[in-house]
C-alpha cells in the first residue's frame, strides 16, 4: 500500500490525527519538499514526533526514479509526507496512476493547502476565483508569459486569480512576493496591456499557517519595496471586489482608498 499524507502548511504539528495515525502505521515513510515548503519545521522534528526514520526525496526520486518507491510499497505499507494536501500536485497524481497500474492500494489523507488557506486568510470569496497560475523563475531561453495571460482572462470576468510562486529546492531558491511582481512587471513593459501595472490591486501573503502569518494590499508600487516576512510567499490579484472584501483588506491587510482600489482591482 503506498498512503498519500498531507503535512499542510507550515511545521510538523499541522498534521491531522489521521494523518499521524496512518504514519506512525507504516513501515517505511518518505517525504518531499520540492512542491512545497514547510517553513516551521525540519526533517528531524517529523521523524521525532513519527518515532522513526523518514526518507527524504528528491524531485528526480519522485518523478523519474518513483518506481523504487512503489517497489517498497508493494511489498509493505509506505507512506509518502508532503506538504499541504497531497494530490494537489500532478506529480502525486502520476505516482497514484502508476500505483494502480501495478496493482498497489492507495489511500490519500488530506490537510490544508495554499490552494483553500489563501482565499481564507484574505478574506476573499473563494467561489470567486479564477483559474490559478505559477510565476516561474526566469531562466535562460525561459520567461513563460502564461501567469499574466491568467491574469488578464480572470480579470475580463471580474475573477480574483492566485498565482504561486516558484520553488526550486534542489537549488535553495524560493521566489519571493517582491520578485514575482517584479516580474509581472517586466511582462507588463513587453506586453504593455494594461494586465499588472504599478497600479494594479494586489494582496501578498506570507508563511501562511504560522502565528507570524503577513496579509497586506495595496497597489503594486507600495507593495514591492516592502518586507513580507518569512517565506513562502503568494501572490493574489483581486478582480472585482464585494464591499465586504473591501472592508476584510481594509481592516486586516492595510488597504487604503478603498473607493479607487475597487476599479484599479478589476481594470488596471
Amino acid at each position: 500500500m503506498l498512503v498519500f499524507i498531507g503535512l499542510g502548511l507550515h511545521d510538523e504539528k499541522d498534521i491531522t490525527l489521521r494523518g499521524l495515525e496512518e504514519a506512525r502505521s507504516c513501515d517505511v515513510l518518505f517525504a518531499e519538499f520540492y512542491t512545497g515548503l514547510l517553513a516551521g519545521t525540519n526533517l528531524k522534528k517529523i521523524e521525532s514526533l513519527m518515532g522513526t526514520e523518514v526518507k527524504l526525496l528528491s524531485r528526480g526520486d519522485v518523478e523519474e526514479r518513483g518506481d523504487a518507491l512503489l517497489m517498497y510499497a508493494k511489498e509493505r505499507k509506505v507512506g509518502l509526507l508532503v506538504a499541504g494536501d497531497p494530490l494537489i500536485s500532478t506529480t502525486h497524481v502520476h505516482l497514484r496512476l502508476r500505483a494502480k497500474e501495478l496493482g498497489i492500494e492507495t489511500r490519500v489523507v488530506h490537510n490544508a493547502s495554499i490552494f483553500s488557506a489563501a482565499p481564507s486568510i484574505s478574506g476573499l470569496q473563494n467561489y470567486k476565483f479564477g483559474r490559478s497560475a505559477t510565476i516561474a523563475i526566469p531562466e535562460k531561453g525561459f520567461f513563460p508569459e502564461t501567469p499574466y495571460e491568467v491574469v488578464k482572462e480572470n480579470k475580463k470576468r471580474s475573477l480574483h486569480t492566485l498565482l504561486f510562486l516558484d520553488i526550486k529546492a534542489e537549488k535553495g531558491k524560493y521566489m519571493t512576493a517582491n520578485q514575482g511582481m517584479q516580474i509581472m512587471l517586466e511582462i507588463e513593459k513587453k506586453r504593455k496591456e494594461k494586465v499588472f501595472t504599478e497600479k494594479t490591486l494586489c494582496v501578498v501573503l506570507g508563511n501562511v499557517g504560522s502565528d507570524d502569518c503577513v496579509l497586506k494590499a495595496g497597489k503594486v508600487k507600495d507593495l514591492v519595496g516592502q518586507d513580507f516576512g518569512a517565506l513562502p510567499h503568494s501572490l493574489i490579484v483581486p478582480g472585482k471586489l464585494h464591499f465586504i472584501e473591501e472592508e476584510y483588506l481594509t481592516a486586516f491587510g492595510g488597504l487604503k482608498a478603498v473607493s479607487s482600489t475597487r476599479s484599479e482591482g478589476t481594470n488596471a
